[in-house]
């Protein structure tokens, strides 16, 4: 029973199979041939592509600051925007007043110096008995004393002069002020100056990024581009934005601290474009001379040594006598009832005396004074020898790095610049023709925005290394004759 249920199932397997082949065939028999129907031109059927999606904002976006627009690019009127501020600075600092007052207080020492210790006036009543008679006892008197020491013959002059080259001390040290706020007001300027050159670098690179936004936006309308490409340029202009946010906090941190300089609530500078003109006007060696002979720091140092030579002249002297002068005058009165002639008549009486100093102690005091002299001035020699060494090494370190920011300059501005502006448009150029990726286009943009911002930093230390150079030489003080 099995086997017949078997051979059944497979005779109707048999027939279904026939039956299918040749509904197969009659269908083919009946449709058209390829080769007999008309030609119908292809379509590419392209799949719509999605909407644009809004990056997400995570809250509310920052306030945009106020940023300058307009940078001012002609040197002479921002020179004449910093000496202004230099003048102001000088007539308005209270580190530098203070260091003028210290000058005054220093001149007003030298006639001091030069002059002995005031005289003693006195009076006393002289042998007055305990009765308290004028009269009783011959030798009361009423005296009218004087005293005036003096020192030996010599010591006030030269204590004078030592308080005079104190006092050239304190010039030099309020040139050294003077020279260093130049410096500070300079330097300070060139700050300003990077702060204003990256906002106009990075204004210029918000309005590239604009572009680019717009060329990617349209790119993907057609179907060439990318969502991704147009969220990175979103990315890359709210980052952007942060850094002007930045950059505007930065600048006004510049002018608070020129404002300090100037003894002021605040201070305004219109933006910077450029800085002023400004180059060596004289050779190394000529440099090299004024740093040892006009710099105040070698100048202060030299006085110090004029001062201890003439301090060691005075220790010589200290075993020389100093004198005492006193006079005195004594009143006698005349007695009521004198036992004798010689009584009626008492005269008055007036005492002398001339006192001097012996060097009792010399060789723990006198001596003890030239060995700390000649101690001083050996110190001030060294000072001074150093302060030379040092003036003459910072100036061949400024003038060996004022060489390299020249060479750094040439190169970027005649080599690295040029070819990072030809690669970024070479690079958009591009990726309109989908040849590179949105990415290299950013790329070639940050390594522009970089260069720029290096050349304009390296000219601002430039323009700070010759300040310092007109600081070290103390040629501040020749040319515009501040000091005065």
């Amino acid at each position: 029973m099995f086997r017949r249920l078997h051979c059944r199932k497979s005779r109707t397997r048999l027939v279904t199979g026939i039956l299918a082949v040749g509904f197969v065939v009659l269908f083919e028999a009946k449709a058209p041939r390829a080769a007999d129907m008309p030609a119908v031109p292809a379509q590419t059927v392209r799949e719509p592509q999605p909407a644009l999606v809004p990056p997400p904002v995570l809250g509310q976006q920052p306030k945009m600051p106020e940023l300058p627009r307009k940078f001012e690019n002609d040197p002479r009127i921002v020179e004449k925007e910093l000496n202004q501020l230099i003048h102001e600075a000088i007539k308005r600092n209270p580190l530098f007043a203070a260091s003028r007052e210290a000058l005054e207080a220093a001149k007003a020492r030298v006639p001091q110096a030069g002059m002995p210790e005031d005289p003693r006036v006195g009076f006393r009543m002289k042998d007055l008995p305990t009765t308290f008679s004028m009269t009783r006892e011959n030798a009361t008197e009423k005296q009218a004393q004087f005293a005036q020491p003096y020192p030996f013959p010599g010591k006030l002059t030269l204590r004078q002069k030592i308080a005079g080259e104190s006092a050239a001390q304190s010039r030099e040290q309020s040139h050294a002020a003077l020279v260093s706020l130049v410096t500070e007001v300079r330097s300070d300027f060139a700050d300003l100056f990077v702060v204003d050159k990256d906002i106009a670098v990075a204004l210029e690179r918000r309005r590239r990024l604009q572009d680019f936004v717009d060329i990617a936006t349209s790119k993907y309308k057609v179907g060439s581009g990318v969502q991704q490409d147009v969220l990175n340029a979103d990315v890359a202009l709210a980052r952007v934005d942060s850094s002007l946010i930045e950059l505007a906090r930065k600048r006004h941190s510049r002018e608070i601290q020129l404002a300090t300089l100037l003894d002021r609530e605040s201070v305004t500078i219109e933006p910077l474009g450029v800085l002023p003109a400004v180059s060596l006007k004289r050779t190394p060696a000529e440099l090299e001379q004024l740093a040892v002979e006009v710099n105040p720091l070698v100048r202060e140092r030299e006085a110090a040594v004029r001062r201890d030579e003439l301090a060691l002249r005075l220790a010589r002297m200290a075993p020389l006598p100093d004198f005492s002068f006193a006079a005195a005058y004594g009143s006698r009165i005349d007695h009521p009832a004198p036992a004798a002639a010689s009584a009626l008549n008492r005269p008055d009486l007036m005492t002398a005396e001339i006192m001097m100093t012996v060097p009792l102690f010399y060789p723990w005091k006198q001596r003890m004074m030239l060995v700390e002299a000649e101690a001083n001035l050996r110190r001030s020699r060294a000072k001074l020898e150093a302060a030379r060494r040092a003036a003459l090494d910072t100036l061949h370190d400024l003038l060996v790095r004022l060489r390299q920011h020249e060479q750094v300059a040439a190169s970027f501005r005649d080599e690295v610049i040029p070819v990072a502006r030809a690669a970024l448009s070479a690079s958009l150029s591009a990726y309109q023709v989908n040849r590179v990726d949105f990415l290299t286009v950013l790329a070639a943009q940050d390594n522009l925005d970089n260069y720029q911002a290096e050349y304009w930093f390296n000219e601002a230390e430039r323009f700070r290394d010759l300040a310092k150079i007109d600081e070290v030489t103390g040629a501040v003080l020749l040319e515009d004759g501040w000091s005065k």
